[in-house]
């Protein structure tokens, strides 16, 4: 546990570094946000670091979608793989149905939909608020975004031992965290980290990683 500790706390130092190295500015830069606009969409593949799971310390890839409603709120989704453990979000079904509500001729725009539809596609655009983070500016092409997810679903054995009592095999889970973000033209790199919980367990763990991927402004 001292060593999750120390890599946590390592992180997240080098977070706060990275961040301070990248506000440097002056006067004539401080009104220089990033201005983010609704329809925005970012995607990003990730390299993990899962602490505490039921194997202890582990790596794990992934994969984030993010899609900005406004100028500083994004609902965000992710999925993340790792030996004997996974976890997402209900965002994976929600972002895409509000991907479809923004495009030219999408939900907003449809008068001829069955109301059963209609009621699935607003049940999981609500489901998908369940991950939503608030985008801080700090300077031109970066900001720093703390985040809530709320119903996200984890699956984690430990190797060889699918009935562990300490463990609940499969649960949802609340997760707090922050990322920086920081933009090069449409790159985008961002290193987070997170709080976890489980609601079954109890058990509360950290995890840590950096995103990279593509940020596309709606034209």
């Amino acid at each position: 546990m001292k060593k999750n500790l120390f890599a946590f706390t390592f992180f997240l130092l080098t977070l706060s570094s990275f961040c301070q190295d990248l506000t440097i500015n002056n006067n004539s830069e401080q009104a220089n946000y990033t201005v983010h606009s609704p329809g925005d969409v970012g995607i990003a593949g990730s390299a993990n670091m899962l602490f505490s799971t039921p194997n202890g310390t582990q790596f794990a890839g992934g994969l984030k979608l993010r899609l900005f409603l406004g100028k500083r709120i994004s609902f965000d989704t992710d999925i993340v793989f790792g030996r004997e453990y996974v976890h997402a979000g209900p965002g994976i079904v929600g972002l895409p149905v509000w991907l479809f509500f923004f495009s030219p001729g999408g939900l907003h725009s449809s008068d001829d939909k069955p109301f059963s539809d209609f009621l699935f596609y607003l049940a999981a655009m609500v489901l998908s608020a369940e991950h939503i983070a608030y985008h801080i500016p700090v300077k031109s092409e970066l900001d720093i975004s703390p985040y809530t997810s709320l119903l996200r679903y984890k699956s984690s054995y430990r190797y060889g031992d699918y009935s562990n009592p300490k463990y609940a095999s499969e649960q949802f889970s609340f997760a707090l965290g922050v990322e920086i973000n920081r933009y090069f033209n449409k790159f985008e790199l961002s290193p987070y980290v997170e709080y976890n919980v489980g609601y079954a367990d109890h058990i509360s763990s950290f995890n840590a990683g950096v995103y990279c991927g593509y940020y596309f402004k709606k034209r």
